[in-house]
């Protein structure tokens, strides 16, 4: 048995009465290079079984894979809600948590299923390459072919590229606050919209990183320790890192979600404050008593559900425009 299964979460007095059980049942990660394997293992074991039990109904489901970066392969999982439209399924390229050393297609395959269904659209969720062994920019570069073989494909895929959004959490959202940052710098497909949800954006410690030093979900040792294996010990980094960018203007409207008992929570608002301040379109929603990854933990949960329909409500209004 590992260190972090042996370790009671902190602040659980206050989180919602309603995710407490849930929560301290999740252990401390810690994300050293020793006890990776172990959580990675336990992470895909859990994320296996929550992708066993979501209800598809509804949902067409389909796996691919395309020539990736490198001469490599590239796995992507496509859910297909009911498309209210006669020029091709809008699409929102998704990518997983997993603070960008841990997770696959089945870690929010439960949240991709319902996206697709509530927003009507086709989710291509990305099953991207993992830190330490494939350090940045291996990720943002598997998230970029992801893109353009949906824009190269559309019509195969009976998609429409002049509606695309993209989404992510945690670490897929720093990859996607990324994407959206490089696809504007090399004047590529407009991305309608970028949904944050529990981002990492900054690698730089933040108040709320120091505070919530044994959180569940994430904490901010573990977030740290996180970028470093992201960033590798050779990279510059900071062209690589959300927050570290001068200048946002330009980047596409932004639909921001964060959890209040979060190592990430301030990164979040401040990302969205400098975002407002250049001029985007931003909204941001700080869910109260929350932990990092409570929604998909807790999916029952009436501010889980009200949470993926605030996303799913984003996603139609954006592409009804």
């Amino acid at each position: 048995m590992t260190q972090t299964n042996l370790i009671r979460p902190q602040s659980l007095n206050r989180l919602d009465p309603v995710l407490r059980e849930a929560a301290s049942e999740l252990g401390v990660v810690e994300f050293r290079a020793e006890s990776l394997p172990a959580e990675r293992e336990r992470a895909n074991k859990a994320a296996a079984e929550r992708a066993a039990a979501a209800n598809t109904e509804g949902v067409d489901i389909e796996s691919l894979s395309i020539a990736g970066p490198e001469g490599g392969q590239l796995a992507l999982r496509l859910y297909r809600g009911r498309v209210e439209s006669t020029s091709g399924a809008p699409v929102a390229l998704y990518a997983h948590g997993g603070a960008f050393v841990t997770g696959n297609l089945d870690t929010d395959h439960a949240q991709c299923v319902e996206l697709a269904r509530a927003a009507g659209c086709l989710i291509v969720s990305v099953d991207y390459r993992l830190a330490p062994e494939n350090p940045c920019p291996a990720p943002l570069q598997d998230l970029d072919a992801a893109l353009r073989y949906v824009i190269d494909n559309s019509a195969k895929l009976d998609a429409d590229p002049s509606r695309i959004a993209v989404m992510g959490r945690d670490a897929g959202a720093a990859l996607v606050a990324g994407l959206a940052q490089r696809t504007f710098d090399n004047e590529g497909p407009q991305i309608l919209m970028q949904i944050l949800h529990q981002p990492m954006l900054d690698c730089d410690a933040t108040p709320s990183r120091r505070e919530f030093q044994r959180t569940p979900g994430l904490n901010g040792p573990a977030v740290s320790r996180a970028w470093s294996h992201y960033l590798g010990p050779d990279s510059v980094g900071g062209q690589h890192v959300p927050a570290h960018r001068a200048n946002l203007e330009g980047l596409p409207p932004t639909f921001m979600s964060c959890s209040e008992i979060d190592p990430c929570r301030d990164e979040a608002i401040a990302y969205a404050n400098r975002l407002l301040h250049a001029f985007v379109h931003t909204e941001l929603h700080v869910i109260a008593a929350t932990f990092n990854g409570f929604d998909a933990i807790v999916p029952d949960w009436v501010v889980s559900q009200e949470n993926l329909a605030l996303h799913a409500m984003s996603l139609r209004r954006v592409f009804a425009m």
